[in-house]
């Protein structure tokens, strides 16, 4: 089988991004989007994400050196600014999250403008420029959302599935930083009664099942050349036995030498975005 493989900088095999998603309390619009996130469990374990688990988290990337993108949205921007400030103090790329968690795909046009161009001029408040990454908040978006993002000022969107490696999507103009759900700790480890999510889940998964996943993603992406782009959220991979995961998954990305760990926006550039 022939593989051509893309050509990262300085002769690495390929490339790893380590994204947060700092969804707080919003996180409960992923399993149900009209949820009241100022109440009960979701509001809890959100601002736990906050105060326990975003410290870990700072305090790991930086002992490891690391440089991590991480996606807002505008309202956590609100509510939470000196958590933001304290991530932009340690030189973290800041990228858009939309502005209220909410489904882009079931808003008009001009409703998804008014929510981006918010959630952009927050972050551009909060950061000193603007915005270079976007993610899409929720599990919907069309065709129209990424040419509205591409037409807003942003280099790149790193929302899809449908890819190993960067590509340009022939639509809009926008690079794609494509992402993959086994690559996203939130959905292993989030877990409330009151609203029961994950739905149909009754507990949470074993962390030493989850770190293989990882280390078998990270060696694909070396064998084949690829984006190994990581998705954490402080509430999951900050909890106090988790963030040894992530000690030992970078522990392991530094031994291997032959990956190149980069912002969003590094990666872009190097596109040419």
């Amino acid at each position: 089988m022939l593989i051509e493989k893309t050509a990262w900088p300085s002769n690495k095999t390929c490339a790893a991004m380590i994204s947060v998603n700092l969804d707080a309390e919003f996180f409960g619009k992923i399993y149900y989007p009209d949820v009241n996130v100022d109440e009960g469990d979701i509001l809890r374990l959100g601002r736990t994400g906050i105060r326990f688990g975003l410290p870990k988290l700072l305090e790991v990337l930086d002992r490891f050196e690391v440089k991590a993108t991480f996606f807002i949205p505008g309202a956590v921007v609100k509510r939470y600014p000196e958590a933001v400030a304290s991530i932009v103090e340690r030189g973290h790329e800041i990228g858009c999250h939309g502005n209220n968690h909410e489904i882009l795909a079931h808003m008009t046009v001009e409703e998804q403008r008014a929510a981006l161009t918010e959630a952009r001029d927050l972050l551009t408040k909060a950061v000193g420029k603007a915005p270079a990454g976007f993610r899409m908040p929720e599990g919907e978006i069309s065709e129209e959302t990424l040419a509205l993002v591409k037409t807003l000022g942003f280099s790149y969107s790193s929302s899809l599935s449908d890819d190993d490696v960067p590509y340009v999507r022939e639509s809009c103009g926008l690079l794609e930083l494509p992402i993959h759900w086994e690559l996203f700790d939130l959905p292993y480890f989030a877990f409330t009664f009151d609203p029961p999510i994950p739905p149909g889940q009754s507990r949470s998964a074993r962390m030493d099942d989850v770190l293989k996943n990882w280390l078998y993603e990270l060696e694909g992406a070396r064998r084949f050349g690829t984006l190994f782009n990581l998705q954490l959220d402080p509430q999951a991979i900050g909890e106090q036995g988790r963030i040894f995961m992530l000690e030992e998954l970078l522990t392991e990305i530094q031994k291997a030498e032959d990956v190149w760990v980069a912002t969003g926006e590094e990666i872009a550039a190097f596109f040419g975005a």
